[in-house]
């Protein structure tokens, strides 16, 4: 009954999510032609900052899993699980009405337990939200004549839990906090932002750097998965829902 109360609560956010992440991911691939057609008909460009960039953007669509890894493992598919994350993370005892808190109080368990496995339900929900975009992308891909590997896939799925469950966490930690349901939102994403900043700061490589590891920087470098923060990160996660 615990684990249908859990789902229940949040069933919506993590339906919603599941499909925007599956659809977007699916468009990412389906989008490929079309991006290697308008980048071959872009003109050099001058050696200015700007030129750079567009340079570096148009280098990553020569290849296939170059293109997907900075499409959607380090720019979509990583904000649209943090936010996910995020949304499921939020909407404690703190923002329900009245009538529902005393309704959740009454059930015949723990406050420990009840937030115990909300918590277990949440980031089961985060865990489906990482890894089911990453598998449509290796199913979709053959659909334009390319392949994605399903070992990379899972690696940068891994990843993408280990930092979406982190921000899953830092929402349910502002949730018992504010009875608000936007405030813990607000907070988890500008935590967020103050992320990027201090990840920038630290070069961004994923050795790190949260958002790094996120996004699996280091494994499509080819240094292989960044153990150190994946090691770290999981343990924040227990702590900041304690």
């Amino acid at each position: 009954m615990m684990w249908q109360h859990a789902f229940l609560e949040t069933r919506w956010r993590f339906l919603i999510g599941l499909v925007v992440l599956s659809v977007s991911a699916a468009f990412v691939v389906l989008g490929y032609p079309q991006v290697v057609a308008t980048a071959a008909s872009v003109p050099p460009l001058g050696d200015t900052m700007l030129g750079r960039e567009i340079a570096e953007a148009l280098a990553m669509t020569k290849r296939f899993d170059s293109y997907v890894w900075s499409q959607w493992f380090a720019r979509n598919g990583a904000q649209l699980a943090s936010f996910f994350a995020v949304i499921i993370g939020t909407g404690g005892l703190l923002s329900q009405s009245a009538a529902a808190r005393l309704f959740t109080l009454s059930l015949p368990v723990s406050r420990e337990r009840l937030l115990g496995m909300r918590a277990a339900g949440g980031l089961s929900q985060v865990l489906v939200l990482t890894f089911v975009p990453g598998l449509v992308i290796v199913l979709v891909s053959p659909l334009i004549a390319r392949s994605f590997p399903l070992l990379d896939a899972l690696a940068y799925a891994v990843c993408a839990f280990v930092g979406a469950a982190f921000f899953f966490s830092l929402a349910f930690l502002f949730s018992s906090m504010f009875g608000n349901v936007w405030a813990p939102v607000v907070m988890a994403m500008c935590t967020g932002v103050v992320l990027s900043v201090i990840g920038a700061r630290l070069g961004g490589d994923g050795g790190l750097s949260l958002l790094g590891m996120m996004h699996g920087d280091s494994y499509f470098n080819g240094q292989g998965l960044p153990s150190p923060m994946l090691l770290a990160t999981p343990g924040l996660a227990p702590a900041l829902i304690y």
